[in-house]
C-alpha cells in the first residue's frame, strides 16, 4: 500500500514538473519570460543581443524604484519585479518625465527588452539620433534597455471622440485616429481651423505620439491599450492643441497673450467641439490636468459662414473635422477585431454620438453598420 502510494506521489511530482515547464517563458510575446527566468538569460541575452519580452509589474522609477518622476539629473531608470526578483530596466526616451500618476494600469505589464553592453543612451538604439542630447548621461556596460512597455495606458472612449493630453511617446493603436487641430488667421478669412488625421490602422505606418503632445482621439466606444515606445517614428507635430497642467487649474496667462483665446475640448451627448469657458482671453478652466485646449486668434473681422466662430459671443466651435465613420479602411479593420469580442448594439448618428430614437430620418451605425431610417 505505502509502495503504490509513493508510486502516486511520485508521478504526480512528475507530472507538475513537466506541466512547469510546458509553461515556462520562452521570451516570445505569446509566451514571455518572468523576471526570474529573464535573470536566468542574461548570459545568453548579452551574447545574441535579442529582444526579448517579459510580464512584471512596474513598481516605481529609479534604481530603487523610489522616484515619482524621472528628470535628467537623476540617472534615468524603470524598476520592474515580482515575486522572484527585480531588474533595472534603462529608457530615457520611454521613462523621461513619466510619472506614476499618468499610467492607468502598474501590474502584468508587457514589456520588450534587450540586454547588452551596447551604450544604448537610454534604450533608444533604434534611432540614436533623437538622444544626442542627453549623450553624457547614456548607460554602458551590462545592463537590459525597454524597447515597449504594454498594458500600462488604457483609455476609454465614449461618444466617438477623447481629447487627451499624451504625456510620453505612445504607439497610435491601430483601432484609433489620432486628430490634430491647427488654427490659423488671415486678414481675408479671420480665424480658420484645419484637420489633420493619423489613422492607426494605416497599412505601413506606425504613428508614435511625441512626448508633451495634446490629440483628439477618434474611435468606436471601447478601451484601448497604447504601448509606451523608446522609438520616435512619424512624430505627430503641427497642432495647436495643449495640454492641461492640473486638475482644476487655469490655464493661461492672463491678457499677457494679445489676440488669442483658448478653447476646452468637450464631446457630451449634445454637442462636440471647443468651448470658451472663461472671459479671460489667455484662459481656459479645465477640469482634469489630462484635458486639452485650442488657441484661436480672437480679432473681430470676418468671423462667419465656415470660418470658426458661430455664436456672436464666439464662446463655441463646433467640430468640423472627420469622425471614426469616415475612415472606411480603417474601420473594416475594426469590425473584424469588434467581431471576435463583443457586439454593440447601441445606434451612433455620424458624429459617433449615441441615439436613443432612431425614428427620425437619417444615417445610423449599430455594430459597425450603416442603415437609413426612412
Amino acid at each position: 500500500m505505502k509502495h503504490s502510494t509513493s508510486i502516486k506521489a511520485l508521478a504526480l511530482v512528475a507530472a507538475l514538473t513537466t506541466a512547469s515547464l510546458a509553461y515556462a517563458g520562452d521570451g516570445t510575446k505569446e509566451n514571455p519570460y518572468t523576471v526570474a527566468e529573464l535573470n536566468a538569460q542574461k548570459a545568453a541575452l548579452a551574447t545574441s543581443g535579442a529582444t526579448v519580452w517579459v510580464k512584471a509589474d512596474l513598481k516605481g522609477l529609479g534604481e530603487d524604484g523610489t522616484l515619482n518622476e524621472n528628470t535628467e539629473s537623476n540617472q534615468m531608470a524603470g524598476l520592474f519585479g515580482d515575486t522572484s526578483g527585480d531588474f533595472v530596466a534603462y529608457s530615457y526616451q520611454i521613462l523621461q518625465g513619466l510619472a506614476m500618476s499618468d499610467l492607468t494600469n502598474t501590474k502584468d505589464l508587457l514589456i520588450s527588452l534587450t540586454y547588452g553592453e551596447t551604450v544604448h543612451k537610454y534604450g533608444n538604439s533604434s534611432n540614436p539620433q533623437y538622444a544626442t542630447d542627453y549623450e553624457k548621461n547614456a548607460v554602458s556596460g551590462l545592463h537590459f534597455s525597454l524597447e515597449e512597455v504594454h498594458g500600462a495606458l488604457s483609455l476609454t472612449i465614449n461618444g466617438g471622440y477623447r481629447g487627451y493630453h499624451i504625456q510620453s511617446c505612445y504607439v497610435v493603436p491601430k483601432e484609433i485616429v489620432a486628430a490634430r487641430v491647427s488654427s490659423g488667421y488671415t486678414s481675408t478669412k479671420g480665424a480658420t481651423i484645419s484637420y489633420g488625421y493619423y489613422d492607426g490602422a494605416e497599412e505601413g505606418k506606425s504613428y508614435i505620439i511625441g512626448k508633451n503632445t495634446a490629440l483628439v482621439l477618434l474611435a468606436y466606444d471601447g478601451t484601448y491599450d497604447f504601448v509606451l515606445s523608446a522609438g520616435y517614428i512619424e512624430q505627430i507635430n503641427s497642432t495647436s492643441l495643449s495640454g492641461g497642467t492640473q486638475a482644476g487649474a487655469n490655464v493661461g496667462t492672463g491678457n499677457q497673450n494679445t489676440n488669442r483665446w483658448r478653447f476646452r475640448f468637450v464631446n457630451s451627448d449634445t454637442q462636440t467641439g471647443f468651448e470658451r469657458n472663461s472671459d479671460d482671453n489667455a484662459t481656459v478652466i479645465l477640469e482634469s490636468k489630462d484635458e486639452i485646449f485650442l488657441t484661436v486668434n480672437s480679432k473681430d473681422n470676418h468671423f462667419a459662414g465656415n470660418w470658426t466662430w458661430e455664436t456672436t459671443d464666439k464662446k463655441w466651435i463646433s467640430w468640423a473635422g472627420k469622425n471614426i465613420v469616415e475612415f472606411e479602411n480603417h474601420t473594416s479593420g475594426i469590425h473584424e477585431v469588434k467581431s471576435e469580442t463583443t457586439r454593440d448594439e447601441n445606434c451612433y448618428d455620424l458624429q459617433g454620438r449615441r441615439v436613443a430614437n432612431t425614428k427620425a430620418k437619417g444615417l445610423y451605425i449599430t455594430n459597425g453598420k450603416k442603415y437609413i431610417a426612412k
